[in-house]
């Protein structure tokens, strides 16, 4: 979670070793994306998150669970909730509405996030991200997910279940989704290191 007082999080301790973390936001939407991919098993998906986040290969399962766990945890930190809470349901999805992203940073922030792969930080993206304005392309999109269609009458009714129907998330791309799996894979490799 960004801090303006200390330095921006890139680092996992484990046994006294310091690993770096690639943690730029192009990683991060990486990882999310290898969440969504069901032709890989939970210990494949660990053992690439792994390779993606430290940038080497590791047989030391303890080290792989514990470093991708922590990496996990920290993704999902926000400074508006705590920990306890139910989670909210989310209308965005980074992979299917990455061109809304893109051209909201672009409208809102001047920034090119293509140009910033493997420079920007995921929590610099995040804060961004969250902080995009209602006028930007990706609230309009995140807008109409969420508006209900009670009390609208046609033409503004048919018009909001048209854009509904046109901007619909599919629900295995979604942060919620993506979340879920990973901690369905925690669950999984837990479980095996029990038996």
């Amino acid at each position: 979670m960004l801090s303006l007082t200390k330095e921006l999080e890139h680092t996992f301790i484990y046994h006294g070793e310091k690993l770096e973390a690639n943690l730029s936001f192009d990683n991060v939407l990486r990882w999310y994306e290898l969440l969504e991919d069901k032709s890989l098993d939970n210990s494949q998906i660990m053992i690439i998150s792994f390779e993606m986040f430290f940038g080497k290969e590791s047989l030391n399962v303890d080290l792989i669970v514990k470093a991708i766990k922590s990496i996990s945890d920290y993704i999902a930190q926000t400074p508006y909730s705590n920990p306890d809470d139910e989670p909210t349901e989310r209308f965005f999805s980074f992979t299917q509405d990455a061109e809304a992203i893109y051209s909201s940073f672009m409208e809102q922030y001047h920034i090119d996030l293509i140009d910033m792969q493997g420079k920007l930080h995921w929590d610099k993206f995040i804060a961004m991200f969250s902080g995009l304005n209602d006028n930007t392309y990706l609230k309009k999109i995140i807008d109409i997910r969420q508006k209900p269609t009670t009390d609208l009458k046609d033409p503004q009714l048919t018009n909001l279940i048209n854009a509904k129907a046109f901007y619909e998330l599919d629900s295995n791309k979604s942060v919620e989704a993506q979340e879920e799996r990973m901690n369905d894979v925690f669950a999984a490799l837990k479980k095996q290191a029990q038996s």
